[in-house]
């Protein structure tokens, strides 16, 4: 589980859903990405950064489970 990114979540949203509404996508999928059970692409990976104002870093990629 991306720790990192679910505390960053829940920093700024009520939930995982209220930050799914808010990118645009469904919230299994923020669930799925949490959990580390899929990847976001770098466009999506953009807009979740940019809604969350933290660092790529925090963002797991297949290259670096």
């Amino acid at each position: 589980m991306n720790l990192r990114l679910k505390m960053a979540i829940l920093k700024k949203f009520p939930s995982q859903a209220d930050f799914a509404q808010q990118v645009g996508c469904h919230e299994s999928k923020v669930s799925q990405v949490v959990c580390g059970r899929r990847y976001l692409s770098p466009e999506e990976t953009g807009v979740w950064k940019k809604e969350l104002d933290c660092s790529i870093a925090i963002f797991k990629t297949k290259d670096n489970r």
